[in-house]
């Protein structure tokens, strides 16, 4: 019984980090859209890297001439 408990929880908590991981993707790609540069690259990127790659998406300058 105590088995099954675990077990259901386990994958509670992977359905939550699964989650977590599409949204920092989607963050990923709205910021990188939004400055112009390429979203299949950057997107790519977050799905290994997803915070450094939103703080190295922060911190470049936009090709979007202003």
């Amino acid at each position: 019984m105590v088995a099954v408990i675990v077990a259901a929880l386990e994958f509670f908590w992977w359905l939550i980090f699964f989650f977590a991981w599409l949204i920092f993707l989607a963050f990923t790609i709205a910021i990188a859209r939004s400055k112009g540069r390429s979203a299949l690259l950057w997107g790519l990127l977050a799905c290994f890297f997803p915070l450094i790659t939103i703080i190295v998406l922060l911190v470049i300058p936009s090709r979007l001439s202003e």
